[in-house]
């Protein structure tokens, strides 16, 4: 049965070693063979893992696609029905809902789509996917000696992309924005449109430093933010202690400037064909499918490795 699912929007900036190699080059030595592997990341009482982690070829671009899984336990300590009213209860159901990712491999854009209520999120991929490359490149290393043969650690930053509009709808209330973060870090092949953005960017590399913050403080003029943080497109990590008219206050992250869209899918259909319509949903969205032509560089040099791959 047709059901109307979240989907969002981030990008997958992931880079390797102190020189900052792109993503690709270790794709099939660390990312899938990680993606793929049967590790679990423990937090607060669940297990997350990736499930049916496959490279495919969706819409002429290679992608890579797959399942989160969040391994928990509902617990029911009361039930109320109309005879008896309200019932205490101790009981304690497994649960296991999911979340589809998809990974554009030209331009590492992902969506991820939860299946249901309690679906993990955005958040929750990015601390799997974390915890899963480091854990892949140690257990690898531990069996190498010769320094030169062993793996770089990756360096992942998963940013959800901005929508002026859900920007704009999360600022309506603020009352004060006390300060604006700007965290930078090492990008993959993508060029920043900000003028801003790249001084500060250049400043950093020849400082030699691989990341670093600006920070502003108390900007009144809310359009101004607005656009300034429409144009960090997921290159750049933003959050914002606010104020609101209730005088309550809250430090807003990259995911609440993010757009949640709607998109029909069907549970009892196979994998591959929802993953086919989520990439149709998103593949010709500017967010999704925006590619430098550094990013294309990388995509075609690499692409026969990931033919290769795909074929086997």
């Amino acid at each position: 049965m047709l059901e109307q699912k979240s989907l969002y929007v981030a990008n997958f900036n992931c880079t390797f070693g102190t020189d900052n190699r792109p993503m690709l080059e270790y794709f099939e030595e660390v990312i899938l063979p990680a993606f793929k592997s049967s590790e679990k990341r423990e937090s607060d009482g669940n297990r997350y893992f990736f499930e049916n982690v496959q490279l495919i070829m969706v819409k002429g671009q290679f992608m890579l696609s797959g399942l989160l899984i969040k391994s928990t336990k509902l617990e029911v300590k009361s039930r109320y029905t109309q005879e008896n009213g309200l019932v205490m209860t101790n009981e304690v159901y497994p649960s296991d809902p999911y979340s589809y990712f998809l990974i554009n491999l030209k331009n590492h854009r992902m969506v991820i789509v939860k299946n249901q209520k309690g679906s993990p999120n955005l958040s929750n991929f990015s601390a799997t996917a974390k915890f899963l490359l480091t854990q892949y490149v140690r257990k690898f290393n531990q069996t190498v000696d010769q320094k030169e043969k062993k793996l770089p650690m990756a360096n992942l930053n998963v940013v959800a992309i901005p929508f002026e509009g859900a920007i704009r709808k999360e600022l309506r209330n603020v009352k004060k924005i006390k300060n604006i973060i700007l965290r930078f870090y090492p990008l993959n092949g993508d060029v920043e449109d900000k003028e801003t953005f790249t001084h500060l960017r250049e400043m950093l590399d020849e400082l030699d430093s691989k990341s670093g913050f600006a920070q502003i403080n108390t900007p009144d003029n809310k359009d101004k933010v607005i656009d300034l943080l429409d144009n960090t497109k997921g290159l750049v990590r933003p959050s914002l202690r606010v104020v609101y008219s209730n005088k309550s206050s809250k430090t807003l992250k990259d995911d609440a400037f993010t757009e949640e869209m709607k998109i029909p899918l069907d549970d009892s259909e196979s994998l591959y064909d929802n993953m086919d319509n989520i990439a149709g949903k998103v593949i010709n969205k500017e967010e999704f499918n925006d590619t430098s032509e550094e990013n294309q560089s990388i995509y075609d040099r690499f692409f026969g490795v990931l033919t290769s791959i795909f074929n086997r």
